[in-house]
């Protein structure tokens, strides 16, 4: 990852900033509402806090520390996804996540299902309820710094 940070900042013109956005690396949670009630609140058993969050942070501060980029603003947010109903959640993330190289463990999945079945048991009682899945996540703006 710290190569592709060095080979932006040489293609990036002195005027030229980065924008570099990732997860942080806590859980995200599940929550069902009922226009602005929430109704339920969780974290999600199948998040999985990959090696590719911590090396992303740690490129980022070496480059910084390196003097290839400069830190010019930074805020955190979180990635909303939102669904009317539990099974168009799980399509959607199912098909978010067709192409992954490693199946999730079968402890994973049950608890992710049984946290799945108590949102949707909420929403049947709660007509037109939504469900969203909120992942926490920082935006960082970098400008080039002096080294090269």
């Amino acid at each position: 990852m710290v190569h592709a940070l060095e080979e932006i900042r040489r293609l990036l013109k002195p005027t030229g900033f980065l924008i570099d956005i990732h997860p942080i690396p806590k859980a995200e949670l599940t929550k069902v509402y009922q226009g602005r009630t929430l109704l339920f609140a969780e974290a999600d058993p199948g998040y999985d806090s990959n090696e590719a969050v911590p090396q992303a942070e740690a490129a980022l501060d070496d480059v910084v520390r390196r003097g290839l980029f400069s830190i010019e603003g930074e805020s955190e947010f979180e990635l909303v996804t939102y669904a009317s109903s539990v099974t168009e959640m799980r399509d959607y993330w199912a098909h978010y996540s067709a192409f992954d190289d490693e199946p999730k463990a079968d402890a994973i999945s049950m608890r992710q299902n049984e946290m799945y079945n108590r949102a949707d048991e909420i929403m049947q009682r709660a007509p037109g309820a939504e469900i969203s899945e909120h992942e926490p996540a920082r935006i960082t703006r970098l400008k080039p710094g002096v080294n090269e």
